[in-house]
């Protein structure tokens, strides 16, 4: 890749003599460069390679080279500063750039977005960190959880409507309340082109019995071809529905995966991963998939540095606050929130007195006035009362009380994530001034040890609005148990088998989220706005927000030009 000091090298020949093309002696180009003449061929012949002149030097003392400029100054800035941006390296591409943040944006979105290449259609989106841990059965963020729908297949699935769809099951049936039918599509292939057997599904399925979502699982079965029965310890008139969560998804054999499976998974998905990496994640459309093969043949995520991507470019998996001006844009609440998970049985909150103090102190709205005001506007965050929009669940935030003794207060959250970094300073800053000492740690990929921490900065990042998707959450990816009270979290888990062993009976989620907030073992904190923004899409149809920010890589085309 070329430097910027040859860059600078071309600016200053380019300069001199004003990008005119014309006849100069190697001698003048040392001068001008202040360099050897052994220097000033090394240099030219570097531009030459970069496509930037043409030197077409004369043999013998006093004659004329030609020099011919092919490219301009501000040509050969944007091509660096893209190959920067391949990089992920912004801060790069601004200083090439000369700091001019409205050029690097024009230099992004013109790189950014639908691409035509060699006749594929290619969609590149901005993200600020990478996707490195796409194993469906690990403990995976929003983004991770929407990438898992497009690599991988489960039985059931929820359709863009979030209605129970069909999937690698084309129908099903229920013989009784403790024994499901499902018959499988025949000829399903995995992306390396393994064929997708009965085996391979009870071997999934069979892993799931360890999850408290799917511990009444008794036993899988598979009488004939295609056809897999699911025999239950209770009743469960919802199986269907908690089959379509992402950690139900039907994974290769684990006799067939290698080491690197969790960052380069193979599902049966219409999109199956060909790239993954610090700075990109490419998926490219699998031609054998077994349902209607998506019309975007690649999609790709590229990594932009933390600290330029909203500068640079919004995400369109990053939330995105409704402004009046943009009235294309569609924007709706995240159906969770953000909010603070208290250790109710290893941390201070164990004590009601320290729940009480936390829930009162750390309520949503006395976190909210210590937000900047751009990070809010930025993120589109608004006070959250419920765990859902529109729940009225919290209600501690009138009277002032202090710490019940001065301590030193763990907390801990992700640090990538474009809110909480924020959002841990203004919760230490309120904490700190009654006196008491607070620790903040950071994780990625390696989640911290619970026993140690008194808070937990968590999102919710359940993937769609139905009520029964809070059936997922509590009990499978919440980490609400590691943190709770044992008698507390079985009630709720009973509260959600009495739900399942009545056919008729309609999710209890406002009785779960009323319960959770008062027996203090969460605080609310934020709902955000999600939306996808039409001048990011550009010709892309269909390109409709989900619940994780996203929009389903599958269902989207891209419209001709010149077409009303």
């Amino acid at each position: 890749m070329s430097s910027p000091r040859l860059r600078v090298q071309f600016e200053t020949l380019f300069e001199h003599y004003d990008g005119i093309d014309c006849g100069v002696q190697l001698e003048e180009i040392t001068d001008i460069l202040c360099c050897t003449r052994r220097n000033a061929r090394i240099v030219l012949n570097k531009m030459e390679e970069e496509g930037w002149i043409e030197w077409h030097p004369s043999p013998g003392r006093g004659k004329l080279s030609q020099l011919v400029f092919l490219r301009s100054r501000s040509d050969v800035s944007e091509n660096l500063a893209r190959r920067y941006l391949e990089e992920g390296k912004v801060g790069h591409a601004l200083k090439v750039l000369d700091q001019d943040t409205a050029k690097l944006a024009q230099v992004v979105e013109s790189y950014l977005g639908v691409q035509q290449q060699e006749g594929r259609q290619v969609v590149r989106l901005p993200y600020y960190r990478p996707l490195l841990a796409l194993n469906p059965l690990k403990n995976i963020r929003r983004s991770e959880r929407h990438i898992v729908r497009q690599i991988f297949s489960g039985l059931t699935k929820l359709d863009e409507n979030e209605q129970l769809a069909s999937d690698l099951a084309h129908t099903w049936e229920m013989i009784s309340a403790t024994h499901w039918r499902f018959y499988i599509r025949p000829a399903v292939r995995f992306h390396n082109g393994d064929l997708l057997t009965v085996e391979a599904i009870i071997e999934s399925l069979n892993g799931l019995r360890s999850r408290k979502l799917f511990s009444h699982l008794k036993e899988i079965t598979s009488a004939q071809k295609n056809v897999i029965d699911i025999h239950l310890e209770r009743d469960d008139y919802h199986l269907p529905i908690l089959l379509a969560e992402s950690c139900a998804k039907i994974l290769l054999p684990a006799s067939s995966r290698n080491d690197e499976f969790d960052q380069f998974p193979i599902g049966t998905g219409p999109y199956k991963v060909f790239q993954n990496d610090e700075k990109r994640l490419v998926l490219h459309a699998f031609d054998g998939y077994f349902g209607f093969r998506p019309l975007i043949d690649s999609v790709e995520v590229w990594v932009i540095d933390d600290a330029h991507s909203s500068m640079v470019f919004p995400s369109l998996s990053k939330p995105i606050a409704p402004q009046a001006a943009v009235v294309n844009d569609e924007v709706e609440l995240d159906p969770g929130c953000t909010y603070l998970l208290l250790n109710r049985r290893d941390g201070l909150a164990k004590s009601d007195d320290w729940a009480a103090y936390f829930s009162q102190r750390l309520s949503s709205l006395n976190v909210f006035h210590q937000l900047p005001q751009d990070k809010i506007v930025e993120l589109g965050a608004l006070p959250a009362h419920g765990l859902k929009p529109g729940w009225y669940h919290h209600t501690r935030q009138a009277n002032y009380s202090p710490p019940p003794s001065y301590r030193t207060i763990n907390i801990a959250y992700h640090a990538k994530h474009p809110m909480f970094p924020t959002l841990a300073k203004a919760l230490e800053f309120l904490l700190k001034q009654d006196g008491l000492d607070v620790v903040l740690h950071t994780y990625d990929l390696e989640m911290p040890n619970t026993t140690d921490i008194d808070i937990w900065v968590k999102p919710m990042s359940i993937a769609n609005h139905r009520e029964d998707a809070i059936a997922g959450w509590l009990l499978d990816y919440s980490d609400i148990e590691k943190m709770s009270r044992s008698e507390d979290f079985a009630t709720w888990r009973e509260v959600i088998i009495n739900w399942q062993s009545n056919d008729n009976k309609s999710f209890p989620a406002h009785e779960i989220g009323k319960a959770l907030a008062q027996t203090q073992q969460l605080v609310p904190m934020f709902h955000c706005w999600l939306g996808v923004s039409k001048d990011q899409c550009g010709s892309l149809q269909n390109a409709k927000c989900n619940a994780l920010g996203w929009f389903d890589f599958s269902q989207v085309w891209v419209k001709p030009k010149g077409l009303e």
